[in-house]
Order: structure tokens, then C-alpha cells, then sequence
């Protein structure tokens, strides 16, 4: 039993070192793998200042070294923790495979964890499971089977909610946005979920080859099941109804109901506490959603699945029915069906994003106008104040606007208009782009920032403003706060869509395309 107990404490002890040295220092790569054409960069995170050698990049298979490069050092980042960062770039390296990265430092060896290099990459890793998480999210069941028959709170009025997907693992309601009672920080859902699926789809079949044709089938699919939803939910003589909400400790389906726009958050003070107690209204504008609200973007959805040549439940007629009425009705009546009787930058996106797709489809002159209209509204924001030039203001003043998960939205609304402006405001749209990311690439490089992380100008409830890496938790949609996986995104997808204008500028397309990994 003692000697047993003496082996295995040696064995901690001799290998301890080792241990040691592999939480001291380590090489952090994109797990998704590098496209072969485009930028690949990696971290090496260290507890202290190594002297690091060159770095060389190995055939995970071989073991051959088959590109090398110098390490460079970025330096500590400002309260975070004592790492202190180098760069690795190795975006020459173009042929595909699987590699690995190692330096060494003090004589020992440190590598990655293997990765690939390869064309479409990101599509190859993660579309897949992308559309089956909406799969897996679909509203089924016993919850599904009370959404056909759903009461709105505070009358009898019962209407065909089912469908749709769940929110999230812990909520089981479905909504087109919240957060209105914030006003600007309204989150694009359902219908950013359905129109994201649909665009994905129309760009993907344009890419040559055969790679992603059961891909598309499956896109399809899953965003006619949307587009399917949001015809349910559309009110008549109205817009859409916002939320399906699923209260209560034990989401039981017979307390399903459709529910008012929230007023406040607040903190639990107990696990069985909701929270907010404001289900209904004696207002039926609070139960229906504004453009900012989730209006806007399932109108650019259903105009979306009306072009396509098949369908889901509805028809492409139905689809289309449903987008024109609903944009007429917001054309008229969008700005009372605010929180605050006001329109700021996110309606402008919204209601842009659905003209765009309303003329694409219909080629009416009044979607043109409406679409013209609101890119024209949209560029008067690209403001500067005080030492931040160029940034989008959310409202009429110059309130910066910076958003959790749809940072990227104003440049990619504008973006899909561009091919349908007159040459004019191709112009003015080309303009704006570039002082937009200009201003983007500037905050972001603001501070010592080796993973090229987005940043942001943000502001408090008491008007105070700072740039930062993160959504401040002091925000006016507090105490709801969350992380920066989709505002990461939207901005990605902006300096990718930005870059394709660029191409003629080499230093600021490389610059784009960088951001943008």
C-alpha cells in the first residue's frame, strides 16, 4: 500500500514540470480550421515574457516542417488576467491539410492541438450542425399541440401559433424580438432566423460545384418552417404578434399563452420568480411588433420564400400576401407601435431589409421608394462626436448605437441594397461603408488587441460613454445582459460583405478580410 502510494506521487512529481509548463504557455488556434485562400492567424498565450524561437508550421500527418515563420510579440492586454500574447501568421500558406503549430521556448517544445487548412472551411464545419440545432429547436409535443389553439393574454382570442422554434435550452416561448421596453437594443429572432436560413440557401446555390446541394435541401426546408410561422403569426390588418410566451416553473403547455411586450426586466429573487409580471395588455399594439421589433425582418423573410419555386404549408401567394399587408400596415403606423413613439436606427434597418426583398421580388415602385428612403435615412447616421468619427447614431441625437447581437446590421442592410441603387447612391453607400469599417477597424485597434477583437462605443443609463470590448452590463436593457458570439458575427458578415466592394483596394480588402476571421 506505501509503495503504491510513493509510485504514484513520484509520477505526479516527475511529470509536475511538464504540467506546469503546459498552463505557462500555449498556441491557440481557430478550431474551426483556415480557409486556404485568406487570412491565418494564431495566439501564443504566456503567464510571463518567453523567449520564444521561430515558429513552424508541421504536417500533422508527416511530422515534415512545412512553413516557418517569427513569432510577434503583442504585448499584456489590459486587465486581462497576466497573459502576455504573441501573433503567429502564416496567411501565405495556402496548400490544404491537416497541421499543427509548435515554438519553442526555454528548449521545450509547445504545440496546437492539430487543425486544417482547406477551401470552404467554415461552411464544411459548421453548416451542418447549424441546421440541425434548428431542427432540434423546433416547437413539438405537448407544447406544440397547445400552440394550435392559443389564447392572447387577457381575452379569449385564440389563434394557430404553432410552430416556430424554441428560444432558447431554458425558455421554451418563441419570439419574433424582445427587449423593446429598451429601445435600442431589440434582438432580430425568428425572422432573422428564417431569413438568414433563406439567404444562406441563395448564396450557396450560387457557389459552382456540387458541395453544398443536400446542404441547400436541408436550408430550405428549415426556412420554409419559418416562413410558415410567420404567416400563423401574422395579425390581420396588423403586423405580427411578438411573443409566444411560456410561463411558469414547470413550462406547462396550458400555460402557454400569447404575451404583451415586457416593460422591465428584473433579477430573480427566487427560482420560482418571473422576470416580469406583465403578460397583457388593455393595448393591442403591445402584443404586435413594430419594424425594430421583428417586423421588419420577417417581412424580408416571406418576401424571401415567396420567390422561391416550391413552398412549405402556405403558398408563395400567402407569403407574399403576408409581407406586402404587413409592410403596409407599418408604413403608416410603425412609429406608434414603438415603445417610445419613436423610430431609431433599427427600425431603419429593418424596414430597409424589407423593401430590399419586396422590390427584388415584385419590382414595385413604391418598394423601390420605400428603399431608397430609408438607405437615405440610414447613411444621415454615420455621425462623429468628439474624438469617434463615423459612427452609426441610434437616435436623432448622437447617441452611438452598439447592439449584443446585430452590430453589423446597418452596413449588411445597406449592402443588399446596394445592387439596386441608382449609381448616385451606389456612390454615397460605397462612401459610407468605408468610413464605417474605417471607424470599426479604429476602435477595434484602439487598445493592444492581438486577437483582433470587434470593439465597440458603448453608453450607460447615465450617459456616460467608452469604448470596450464587451456589452456593458449597465445598459438601458439591464439587468438582461449577454456575450459576444452573434455581435462577433454580425460584424464579421459586414466586413465580409464590405470587402467585396474593396477589391480594387488591396490594403483595406486585406484589412476587411482579416477583421472579419
Amino acid at each position: 500500500m506505501k509503495s503504491s502510494r510513493i509510485k504514484r506521487i513520484t509520477f505526479i512529481l516527475l511529470f509536475f514540470p511538464v504540467i506546469l509548463f503546459s498552463q505557462q504557455v500555449k498556441i491557440v488556434t481557430n478550431h474551426i480550421g483556415y480557409e486556404n485562400i485568406g487570412a491565418k492567424r494564431s495566439i501564443v498565450v504566456s503567464e510571463s515574457k518567453s523567449a520564444l524561437s521561430d515558429f513552424q508550421l508541421v504536417d500533422a500527418n508527416t511530422g515534415k516542417v512545412v512553413f516557418s515563420g517569427k513569432p510577434i510579440f503583442n504585448g499584456k492586454v489590459e486587465q486581462w488576467k497576466n497573459w502576455i500574447f504573441y501573433t503567429i501568421d502564416f496567411t501565405s500558406f495556402v496548400t490544404e491539410g491537416s497541421y499543427r503549430l509548435q515554438v519553442n521556448t526555454d528548449g521545450k517544445p509547445v504545440s496546437s492541438y492539430p487543425f486544417t487548412i482547406e477551401k470552404n472551411v467554415l461552411e464544411k464545419a459548421t453548416l451542418s450542425d447549424v441546421i440541425y440545432y434548428f431542427k432540434g429547436q423546433r416547437s413539438s409535443g405537448l407544447l406544440d399541440k397547445a400552440d394550435h389553439h392559443l389564447k392572447i393574454a387577457g381575452n379569449d382570442t385564440v389563434i394557430d401559433a404553432h410552430g416556430g422554434w424554441y428560444d432558447a435550452t431554458g425558455d421554451y416561448g418563441k419570439h419574433l424580438s424582445h427587449l423593446s421596453f429598451s429601445s435600442y437594443f431589440n434582438p432580430q429572432q425568428i425572422p432573422l432566423t428564417a431569413w438568414s436560413l433563406f439567404k444562406s440557401c441563395e448564396l450557396l446555390s450560387k457557389k459552382s460545384g456540387t458541395d453544398f446541394r443536400q446542404f441547400n435541401r436541408r436550408l430550405l426546408d428549415e426556412a420554409m418552417y419559418g416562413a410558415d410561422y410567420l404567416v400563423r403569426m401574422k395579425v390581420k390588418n396588423g403586423s405580427f404578434y411578438r411573443s409566444v410566451a411560456s410561463p411558469g416553473l414547470g413550462k406547462l403547455p396550458e400555460d402557454r399563452v400569447i404575451q404583451a411586450e415586457e416593460k422591465s426586466y428584473r433579477i430573480k429573487a427566487s427560482k420560482d420568480q418571473a422576470f416580469n409580471n406583465n403578460r397583457s395588455s388593455t393595448d393591442w399594439r403591445k402584443y404586435q411588433v413594430s419594424y425594430r421589433s421583428g417586423g421588419g425582418i420577417a417581412i424580408a423573410a416571406l418576401a424571401l420564400a415567396s420567390g422561391y419555386p416550391v413552398s412549405g404549408d402556405f403558398s408563395q401567394a400567402d407569403y407574399l400576401k403576408a409581407a406586402e399587408n404587413a409592410f403596409a400596415f407599418l408604413e403608416k403606423n410603425n412609429p406608434a407601435m414603438t415603445n417610445d413613439g419613436k423610430e431609431n436606427v433599427i427600425d431603419d434597418y429593418c424596414a430597409l431589409s424589407a423593401a430590399t426583398e419586396l422590390y427584388k421580388v415584385t419590382l414595385k415602385t413604391v418598394y423601390q421608394q420605400a428603399a431608397e428612403k430609408r438607405a437615405k435615412q440610414l447613411l444621415k447616421r454615420l455621425i462623429s462626436a468628439g474624438k469617434y468619427k463615423n459612427y452609426w447614431r441610434a437616435d436623432d441625437g448622437d447617441r452611438p448605437f452598439f447592439h449584443p447581437s446585430d452590430a453589423g446590421f446597418p452596413l449588411v442592410s445597406l449592402l443588399y441594397y446596394y445592387p439596386l441603387a441608382s449609381e448616385t447612391m451606389k456612390a454615397e453607400i460605397k462612401k459610407a461603408v468605408k468610413l464605417s469599417m474605417e471607424y470599426e477597424l479604429s476602435v477595434t485597434r484602439e487598445v493592444n488587441n492581438p486577437f483582433g477583437y470587434s470593439r465597440q462605443l458603448v453608453q450607460d443609463t447615465l450617459g456616460k460613454r467608452h469604448t470596450s470590448f464587451f456589452f456593458p452590463h449597465g445598459s438601458d436593457a439591464s439587468p438582461w445582459w449577454q456575450g459576444e458570439n452573434a455581435r462577433l458575427s454580425s460584424m464579421a458578415t459586414a466586413a465580409r460583405m464590405a470587402a467585396k466592394l474593396f477589391v480594387d483596394d488591396r490594403t483595406f480588402h486585406a484589412e476587411l478580410e482579416n477583421f472579419s476571421t
